[in-house]
């Protein structure tokens, strides 16, 4: 109980709690991954669609970007990171709601997973930084239950937007389909821009801790030798 009163209590907690909120939507275009583009090319292309060469794409560039970026950009703010990254998720699925080919899903994956890359480690350094000492645990696992909120709604969304925009007979719109996924997942950055005073404030505020504990560990400098001299 004493945990769980100290952190409600604290103004980052509830920064990193929308933070891992806003950033839902952008989460729920992996489940769309794993759900509806499968379905969605074996309607549109036919059964011999190569679909797991095409998510392949994905686990195969997050190991060879993931290092690279995350070296490249390790004196960026973490939450400067996910912002744009999320962007380039988000932006990724309008691909398949502009053409309905097997290169728009090519490039889907492909620009899905560059964004996934530059936002998704990051998560955790903005969870490590903001964190207060000895309740890592708690905001880690805070940071993951999103990814478990985003399978049921996503699991009804696609199997109504399949049935609607994409059955297996009959006229299909798949454009129209992608464009309300792009456009719910499109949420995610736009609410991180317009709160971005808000949750960005959180470095001030770790500035400002940094700041007071520089200045007590001075003060006990200072002191230290005086008492020594007066003994």
């Amino acid at each position: 109980y004493e945990i769980f009163r100290e952190t409600i209590q604290s103004t980052n907690f509830w920064k990193f709690l929308f933070v891992c909120f806003v950033t839902l939507n952008v989460r729920m275009i992996f489940r769309h991954l794993d759900a509806t583009l499968p379905k969605y090319m074996i309607r549109e292309f036919g059964q011999d669609i190569p679909k797991g060469t095409i998510y392949s794409i994905n686990p195969a560039l997050i190991i060879i970007l993931v290092p690279l970026i995350t070296a490249a950009s390790t004196e960026i703010n973490p939450l400067v990171m996910i912002h744009y990254g999320t962007y380039i998720s988000a932006l990724s699925v309008f691909f398949l709601a502009f053409s309905t080919s097997i290169p728009s899903c090519i490039l889907f994956v492909i620009f899905l997973s560059i964004g996934e890359a530059i936002w998704s480690p990051r998560l955790y350094d903005y969870t490590m930084s903001i964190t207060k000492e000895g309740r890592e645990g708690t905001y880690m696992a805070l940071s993951s239950a999103p990814i478990f909120l985003a399978k049921l709604p996503v699991g009804f969304m696609s199997g109504y937007l399949l049935q609607k925009y994409c059955p297996e007979e009959g006229i299909r719109r798949s454009k129209t389909m992608w464009l309300i996924i792009g456009v719910t997942t499109l949420l995610s950055p736009i609410l991180l821009t317009a709160s971005w005073r808000y949750v960005s404030s959180v470095d001030d505020i770790s500035k400002v801790e940094d700041m007071e504990m520089d200045t007590l560990v001075c003060k006990h400098d200072e002191t230290t030798p005086l008492s020594k001299d007066s003994a």
